[in-house]
């Protein structure tokens, strides 16, 4: 997130994230919303246009504040977010009864040839489960959204169908709807080969923004 007038940058840590498996596996997606959320408010406070942006279900997140917090977010770019739209693989681990504890982790959809990212090598399905129920609820909000919103995403993503970014422009209520296709990145867009056209335009975006 970023506040202009003095460019202070905020990003916040999601609970569970960064650390282990097993902690992740004590949180839910209202203990990273709240995060966000706590990031947002502090910006907030300051008295500034505020945006967000952010990768994966950190695109949901940007999606779920901008639609919640419409008086206090001044311009959104979710990048590869998820809306509600699976891949037949996740949704098929989520019709699983009894589920398993644990699967192999997701990370590392990149194009760019030597790049990984750094990503937990098994993730909780429970804390799946929460993100499928946060990308749900955050799916209903969004006709909430009026602000300016650049919508990025990779036209070949094996984690987050590309079908997401579609329904994102067609669902949010916003007069300034832009659209970002990636033709050299999968899903970890911020680490591959369209990284630097990422920053240029999400930049060129909020800087307009601000100016106004």
């Amino acid at each position: 997130m970023a506040g202009h007038n003095g460019g202070n940058l905020v990003g916040p840590r999601l609970p569970g994230h960064g650390t282990s498996p097993d902690d992740m596996e004590t949180t839910g997606y209202l203990d990273w919303l709240g995060e966000a959320e706590a990031a947002l408010t502090a910006l907030a406070a300051r008295k500034r246009k505020v945006f967000v942006t952010g990768l994966s279900m950190g695109g949901t997140l940007t999606l779920n504040l901008g639609a919640r917090f419409g008086d206090r977010v001044a311009g959104i770019a979710p990048i590869a977010a998820a809306a509600g739209q699976l891949t037949e693989a996740f949704a098929e681990v989520m019709m699983l009864n009894p589920r398993p504890k644990r699967l192999p982790g997701i990370g590392s959809d990149i194009k760019a040839p030597g790049v990984e990212e750094l990503a937990y090598q098994e993730v909780p399905v429970k804390c799946m489960a929460d993100a499928v129920a946060l990308f749900a609820a955050t799916s209903d909000l969004m006709g909430r959204i009026t602000c300016p919103c650049l919508v990025i995403h990779g036209r070949e993503d094996h984690i987050v169908p590309a079908s997401n970014a579609l329904k994102i422009v067609n669902a949010i209520a916003s007069d300034d709807i832009r659209l970002l296709w990636l033709n050299e990145s999968y899903h970890v867009a911020t680490l591959d080969n369209d990284k630097d056209v990422i920053v240029d335009r999400v930049g060129s975006f909020f800087s307009e923004l601000a100016a106004r």
